[in-house]
């Protein structure tokens, strides 16, 4: 048996997790040995007993041409750990997958990676922070890692994307039962040319609440840091955080209001030691790597630097003049300042008849100045 079948054995055996792999070929030495073992072999290793015999059960019809058939027809590719395409980041892993089903191709993982994680609620603070960060990072050329859920991670992709950098998302199911099930679309547009749709479960398994935070040590392995945008006292990407610091990565967080409940988690981890960032710059000089440097020639692509510096400079005084905006445009933009408002706020604070006030958002908006959120709010978000 060639040892990538021996792993696709393992990988789908029910239930076999990468902490029993790990113990069997420490144990055994090799994973010729890893086949070849009985009961009390396994069990010397230190395997549980309901885990041998979802292996000998799994082991005594394993057809790996077979298994393969399931899932090659849909695009869907099985990289185990002696593929050449295997994140060799992955092999420092206490616990690493026996291997990866993958649809698309894995890019650049490890020191040209960083794992960008968060609430799965966002706030538009939240929102607004994942896009900045995020393109110019992605822009920068790192690798964008994150896990395709709701909220913070689905923006870090999609900034992503709209940035034409790479991306990989780590799945808590199969890659053929992507969860949850609006991000299908998104997920295509990442395989499609764009980085990968990994994990660790074979491919048809169901988005099961115990795999998430199983799923997460493969999130912030794959990089060489992990970046933590908002998050609750309780959020999962806290855990990403804890088992990016168990494996000797770095962790950054973006600081947040302190009535924020969003911002507790991120708060308390930049008390605790973690890198607070407020600009791409003070992660990209860890990497060193610089965004001006990296806009130049040919990887500039559709965006000049001058206008991506501008567009991510910090936030400047609201009270700022600018010569493109007319004075309707200049009171809006002082009463809205760099907070939330509504439209009944800015018509209050303004005093603008309702077809001139709709006329100038709309106009500010258009320029890519302010932005619409749901429930009739706008939120500033250039100057």
């Amino acid at each position: 048996m060639r040892v990538d079948d021996i792993l696709l054995w393992l990988s789908v055996s029910p239930g076999v997790g990468a902490v029993s792999v790990r113990r069997l070929h420490d144990y055994l030495g090799s994973w010729e040995k890893v086949w070849a073992a009985g009961e009390a072999e396994m069990k010397a290793a230190g395997v549980k007993n309901a885990i041998i015999r979802s292996l000998l059960a799994a082991r005594a019809h394993f057809d790996p041409v077979a298994v393969r058939r399931q899932f090659e027809p849909e695009g869907v590719r099985y990289v185990s750990q002696v593929h050449a395409e295997y994140p060799e980041i992955l092999h420092t892993l206490y616990d690493p997958p026996a291997g990866l089903f993958v649809i698309g191709m894995i890019p650049g993982t490890g020191s040209d990676a960083l794992a960008v994680v968060g609430a799965r609620t966002l706030t538009s603070y939240g929102r607004l922070a994942t896009e900045r960060l995020v393109t110019e990072l992605a822009q920068s050329g790192l690798t964008i890692v994150s896990g395709l859920a709701r909220g913070i991670d689905t923006a870090a992709h999609g900034a992503t994307l709209q940035a034409g950098g790479r991306t990989v998302a780590v799945l808590g199911s199969g890659v053929l039962q992507i969860y949850p099930r609006e991000n299908v679309p998104l997920a295509h547009r990442i395989a499609d040319g764009h980085g990968a749709v990994v994990s660790e479960y074979p491919p048809h398994t169901p988005g099961r609440p115990q795999n998430f935070p199983i799923r997460n040590r493969i999130i912030s392995g794959l990089a060489q840091a992990t970046l933590v945008v908002e998050a609750g006292e309780k959020s999962g990407s806290l855990i990403t955080a804890d088992q990016a610091l168990e494996q000797g990565r770095d962790v950054y967080a973006v600081p947040g209001p302190i009535t924020s409940p969003p911002s507790i988690g991120t708060n308390r981890l930049i008390q605790q030691g973690a890198k607070l960032v407020l600009t791409a710059s003070d992660i990209l000089e860890d990497y060193s790597l610089s965004f001006q440097d990296t806009q130049s020639g040919e990887n500039a692509g559709n965006h000049g630097s001058s206008e991506l510096n501008s567009a991510f400079s910090p936030l400047q005084s609201p009270l700022q003049n600018h010569p493109a905006h007319s004075s309707e445009a200049l009171l809006l933009l002082k009463s809205l300042g760099y907070e939330e408002a509504t439209l009944d706020d800015l018509h209050h604070r303004t005093g603008m008849p309702p077809g001139l006030l709709h006329s100038t958002l709309l106009r500010l908006q258009l320029q890519g100045v302010i932005s619409a959120l749901p429930g009739n709010r706008f939120l500033r978000v250039k100057t």
